[in-house]
């Protein structure tokens, strides 16, 4: 256990309002004590070797099968759960995976796309469920994973990790308790020196950049707001890098967002890429009636006059923080039948909210970069 993991007092802290969650409704197929978590992984990329890479050093999981829609992609992942006996099984159809294994639990980390088409059916068969971020890319999408969530027996959890760190626990726990009045606006920015993945280009298959990465971020800011959606965003995206064969729609490498919440308060984000070594760095700052918070550094600064700066939580340099945490947890969450910090709900909020960003910069059905205001109702969300 690393001493960052969550606990039953950050949780009952840092979600809106503890009690919330858990009137979500308990998970009823929990474990015994002494039980290994029997685990299948859908999406055996990047992330989910990250993902196993994380697993196989928790004891409370046995990975028992596999698949991609790439065999060699199962083949290296098979390698990396060559500790379990019996050794993992491989598939290629998911379907056939869940129709055959008696699986606990399923870990999704396909493209972002497709998430929704492999979440819905593991939820139908009320196995636990675990999805890297965003849930799906589109308003529909994400209506029907929250609907078969909230029917299943099963848990669902969402990859937004940092409501796993105790830095963001510490940092939002305090403005919750209020220490600093209300908060008044939020800045943030995630800037890189290098470009997007040729995956990630192709807004069909990510919903965009801005959404498929810094919905890590649009989840914080939610988290500060105790998951009370924005009422209107605008935006302003672009592609400022020529690509050899780029897709037809091609993801934004520049971003500028500005979401205003009911309250008044406004969260202000960019999101850059290419970027000289010295502008990039990971920045998310709550400004309050009495100070603000630096939330990855676990700082908080008073106003002028109103005392000395004060650590109240460690530092988070690394934005792969969080994973460990997060999986472990989810062990801890089947157990004990109690949902997830990065629940259904706060995950649809979070997902929603990333999608409202890139319809205030992009227009699909021209596709072309175009700044407009979008409401929270434009996005028709029927759950």
């Amino acid at each position: 256990m690393t001493d960052s993991t969550f606990s039953r007092r950050s949780f009952l802290r840092t979600t809106s309002a503890g009690a919330s969650a858990l009137a979500l409704g308990m998970p009823r197929n929990s474990l015994a004590a002494n039980d290994k978590i029997m685990v299948g992984m859908i999406g055996t990329g990047g992330r989910g070797k990250r993902l196993l890479q994380a697993l196989t050093n928790i004891a409370d999981y046995h990975v028992a099968a596999l698949c991609d829609l790439r065999e060699e992609r199962v083949k290296e992942a098979a390698e990396i759960c060559e500790q379990y006996k019996p050794a993992a099984k491989t598939y290629l159809d998911f379907r056939e995976m869940l129709e055959k294994e008696k699986l606990d639990a399923c870990f999704v980390a396909t493209e972002e796309a497709n998430h929704g088409k492999c979440v819905i059916p593991v939820l139908e068969a009320d196995i636990h469920c675990f999805c890297e971020k965003p849930m799906d890319i589109s308003v529909e999408q994400v209506d029907r994973v929250t609907k078969a969530a909230r029917k299943s027996k099963g848990l669902y959890q969402c990859g937004f990790q940092r409501r796993y760190l105790s830095t963001f626990q510490d940092g939002i726990g305090h403005l919750h308790e209020g220490h600093l009045g209300k908060v008044t606006f939020m800045q943030g920015m995630w800037h890189w020196n290098y470009g997007i993945g040729p995956r990630y280009l192709d807004i069909d298959l990510s919903g965009g950049w801005f959404l498929a990465q810094a919905c890590h971020h649009v989840d914080v800011a939610m988290w500060v707001m105790k998951d009370k959606p924005p009422i209107r965003c605008v935006a302003m995206g672009a592609v400022t890098v020529e690509h050899p064969n780029p897709p037809e729609r091609c993801a934004e490498d520049h971003s500028a967002l500005s979401f205003e919440f009911a309250d008044g308060s406004i969260f202000s984000y960019t999101h850059l890429m290419y970027c000289p070594d010295q502008f990039t760095g990971e920045k998310l700052w709550v400004y309050a009636e009495k100070g603000g918070v630096d939330l990855p550094m676990g700082m908080k600064y008073p106003r002028p006059g109103m005392g000395e700066p004060e650590r109240i939580g460690k530092e988070s340099s690394d934005w792969d923080q969080g994973t460990y945490e997060e999986l472990e947890a989810f062990a801890q969450h089947i157990r004990n039948g109690e949902q997830s910090l990065s629940n259904i709900e706060t995950s649809r909020q979070s997902t929603l909210m990333g999608i409202m960003g890139r319809m205030a910069m992009y227009q699909v059905e021209k596709n072309k970069y175009e700044p407009r205001l979008i409401s929270w109702e434009d996005l028709g969300s029927t759950t």
